[in-house]
């Protein structure tokens, strides 16, 4: 065995992760940043590498985004509390989640029309969210009236959503457990509909 070959690919391979971890940063930084435009220009300059390099590491400008704003997991780490969950174990999951990307989520979200490759994230991200939701609550939805599922996946879905999320912890500045308790009311209350 090739000591020294092993310690520069070592150092190589450390040297890469620390290259695109700088880059990521910048890409969140820059999100964070609503007074200027998201660009790899400026997020390869804030993270002194080049536009190549940038492009070199991630692929795309998508890619870069997805790893940016953090939203979508490796599918090995489970993100949410499976279908047979409590309500409570869900939503503590799903605050989990935005309290980490929810407010790098809000800028794409504001600027989805404004910045190429935005719009083609947001789509993949209520997609995602849609996806979450009707397994999160699979057997939740499934126990509900046929003629209601629909409708109640619909409320679920809305209940949930980053925007939710936003109102309660930064338009109305709630802490975390209240909001939390709040999107409880929501889901369960989408949960326990009565027919008209």
């Amino acid at each position: 065995m090739n000591v020294k070959r092993t310690y520069f690919s070592a150092v190589r391979t450390a040297k890469a992760a620390a290259t695109r971890q700088r880059i990521v940063d910048a890409a969140q930084d820059l999100f964070m940043d609503r007074s200027t435009e998201f660009t790899l220009d400026r997020v390869a300059t804030m993270s002194g590498v080049t536009v190549q390099t940038v492009l070199r590491v991630f692929g795309s400008k998508q890619a870069l985004i997805l790893a940016a704003i953090g939203t979508f997991r490796q599918s090995d780490e489970p993100r949410f509390v499976g279908p047979s969950g409590s309500i409570a174990a869900i939503i503590a999951r799903l605050y989990d989640d935005y309290e980490q990307i929810g407010d790098r989520v809000i800028r794409m979200l504001a600027d989805e029309f404004h910045i190429p490759g935005f719009r083609e994230i947001t789509v993949i991200g209520r997609q995602r969210h849609r996806e979450w939701v009707t397994a999160a609550f699979a057997e939740k939805v499934a126990a509900q009236p046929s003629r209601k599922r629909t409708r109640v996946l619909m409320a679920l879905i809305a209940a949930t959503d980053v925007y939710v999320w936003k109102l309660l912890r930064r338009d109305l500045e709630l802490d975390r457990k209240t909001a939390q308790s709040i999107t409880e009311l929501l889901v369960t209350g989408a949960l326990h509909t009565k027919e008209k």
